[in-house]
């Protein structure tokens, strides 16, 4: 994990205090991550700006977001479900996840 992304793990730990009151300002800050290029979405449910939408309508259960560090390629999972408790989840290897399976979205670069 570089210095790039360390902030992501702290963050995440901090997060995990309060996990649904603090998801969507996680989320907001990993959105900005995006923004600066620091990090990038790599397979999702959904575009970021429509987590909320989602998890209001309550169509899906689930709603799923990997990331990568663009420095290092550490990945990141952060997941909602509209009945439990959101998770922070660092990941050092995705290579046993059936990304097609699991998401009902098709977002990121491993859908570009």
């Amino acid at each position: 994990m570089c210095e790039k992304c360390y902030v992501l793990k702290e963050l995440f730990k901090a997060a995990e205090s309060n996990s649904h009151q603090n998801y969507i300002p996680t989320l907001s800050f990993i959105q900005e991550m995006t923004r600066q290029d620091r990090i990038e979405l790599f397979a999702g449910d959904c575009p970021l700006e429509e987590v909320e939408k989602h998890l209001s309508e309550e169509i899906h259960y689930t709603i799923q977001h990997y990331f990568k560090c663009k420095s290092c390629k550490q990945y990141f999972f952060i997941g909602a479900c509209i009945r439990g408790m959101p998770v922070y989840e660092i990941m050092d290897n995705i290579k046993n996840i059936n990304f097609d399976s699991i998401l009902w979205g098709r977002f990121g670069t491993l859908y570009e």
